[in-house]
């Protein structure tokens, strides 16, 4: 529990005042951040020298205050630590003069203490401490500027939200322990794999439900696009780690999930519904927030989407290159501003020919079938990394559509189709090395039921269908039928106003939108 305790060493010293207070506060967040780092990576020589293994205190109180090491929290350990690092560092010049820099650092030190405590808990008790927690001391930093109307809104139904989630969670805690007369996280895995019978089917759903509300589901999604008003550094610290809280829980409790049919069905479903919804909403918006936002919500839907699949590592995988990603785009902000017009429709672009179309196919077919053949992921083998797989044909032929549409050569369709063939070795070469690195902490991806195996192809079909609208959209924006529709997909198709009505979040007026 060292690592935490770092955090709140540095954030208890750091006050808002005087010059040499906020110089203090800089150093001392940095010095704490660098302190955090070091001790993540020496939990990964740890875990190397002595395996996955529980750390408790002696005695009674080693049932609330116990640490798991395995390559789940050592990963996610290294992964907030570096992140944290990152994010403080930057704060110290995008703050610089305010003069209350030291108590951001402060509640910003507080949020990483508290994330901590939830990715290295041992036990249900002390991972719902660290839930509660983190949400809290994030209510904070949302709220740090107390003039923008905006922000304080968002931040409010961020709170209902959160604390509807919190109470899920402690919901499904008490039934987790009742069922197994267990604490330990370890100890109630290994009771789930050994006992037959043991129904788990509640205290799934409720976890599942929990991350849901965590991770900006559909149709609770609008408050992660509300909240840009917070300063930057919040924005990068939520979007490339807490909001992943939701997708950790279900990882954590992996084998608890597994064992409920209806808690899979309800993570592929939900989750493949926000994917899609996710990505068609990221298209048609024109700031870069709001795109990187949708584009959480999308990415948050796919992770959990592979867990209803039953890849959980795929889904740590997932965890760790998007926090990476979202965590750059946001703290770069200035240079992502061609990035998202990359993921939006070209306003000029060629209309795409049947025969390109199938040509593009083949190509993305045939290096899908290569790389899985020469890596050992088959149907046969993985069921859902072979369809989650699926989905990097589409994203194949439209990097080689794309490309071509300019310039229609064969040289250009052949530098297209060599960089997705790149990018596909990588996909399936990380896949492999990522079932290796977590087959000791979560169930290996085993074959799907009818039921799952019907849902990956619906899940399938819509992503090829949502593929095909990005083609032909931009050159039918002139239809005014297709103007009306790109209206209403840009406002989400007004899910998020009735939500707000629903929870009776008041409107801001006056107000221009930033």
């Amino acid at each position: 529990m060292s690592l935490p305790l770092i955090w709140l060493a540095s954030a208890v010293w750091c006050r808002a005042g005087a010059d040499y207070r906020q110089l203090t506060a800089r150093r001392l967040s940095l010095t704490g951040g660098i302190g955090a780092m070091l001790i993540a990576l020496a939990s990964v020589a740890f875990l190397v020298l002595n395996g996955p293994t529980t750390l408790a205190v002696p005695g009674v109180l080693g049932k609330v205050f116990s640490v798991r090491v395995d390559a789940v929290s050592v990963a996610m350990t290294v992964l907030v630590s570096f992140v944290g690092l990152v994010v403080v560092r930057f704060s110290h010049s995008y703050l610089m003069g305010d003069s209350r820099q030291a108590d951001f650092l402060r509640y910003l030190m507080q949020t990483l203490a508290a994330v901590t405590v939830l990715v290295m808990a041992g036990n249900v008790v002390l991972l719902l401490v660290g839930w509660v927690c983190m949400s809290l001391s994030l209510h904070r930093l949302l709220v740090f500027y107390p003039d923008r109307p905006r922000a304080q809104l968002a931040a409010r139904k961020k709170f209902i939200i959160a604390r509807s989630g919190d109470v899920v969670l402690a919901l499904a805690v008490v039934l987790l322990v009742r069922a197994t007369g267990s604490t330990d996280i370890a100890s109630i895995a290994s009771l789930v794999q050994g006992e037959e019978g043991l129904s788990l089917t509640a205290p799934a759903l409720l976890l599942v439900l929990a991350a849901l509300l965590k991770s900006a589901q559909f149709p609770t999604h609008g408050w992660i696009a509300e909240v840009m008003e917070a300063p930057t550094p919040v924005s990068a610290l939520l979007h490339a780690g807490i909001v992943n809280a939701g997708g950790f829980l279900i990882i954590r409790f992996a084998d608890v999930i597994s064992a409920s049919g209806p808690a899979l069905y309800a993570l592929l479903i939900v989750g493949g519904v926000t994917a899609l919804f996710g990505s068609l909403v990221m298209m048609t918006q024109r700031s870069v927030k709001g795109a990187l936002a949708y584009s959480t919500v999308a990415q948050m839907g796919f992770m959990l989407l592979q867990c209803g699949l039953g890849a959980f590592s795929s889904a740590m995988l997932h965890i760790v290159a998007h926090s990476l990603y979202k965590a750059h785009a946001f703290l770069s902000s200035g240079s992502v501003v061609d990035v998202a017009r990359g993921n939006g429709f070209q306003a000029n672009a060629a209309p795409v020919r049947a025969s390109l179309m199938l040509l593009c196919l083949f190509i993305a077919g045939a290096i899908f079938a290569v790389w899985s053949t020469v890596l050992g992921i088959t149907v046969a083998t993985k069921p859902a990394i072979v369809g989650l797989g699926a989905i990097l044909v589409f994203a194949a032929m439209h990097l080689v559509i794309q490309s071509s549409r300019g310039q229609r050569s064969v040289l250009v369709i052949v530098r297209a189709s060599f960089a997705a063939a790149l990018v596909a070795g990588l996909y399936f070469t990380l896949q492999a090395l990522a079932v290796i690195t977590f087959e000791n902490s979560v169930p290996a991806a085993g074959s799907l039921d009818s039921v799952q195996l019907t849902l990956m192809v619906l899940m399938l079909v819509t992503f090829g269908a949502v593929t095909v609208i990005q083609w032909y959209l931009p050159s039918a924006r002139n239809s005014a039928r297709w103007q009306a529709f790109w209206v209403h997909l840009s406002n989400g198709f007004y899910v998020n106003q009735i939500f707000n009505q629903l929870i009776a979040v008041p409107r801001v007026s006056g107000e221009p939108q930033r």
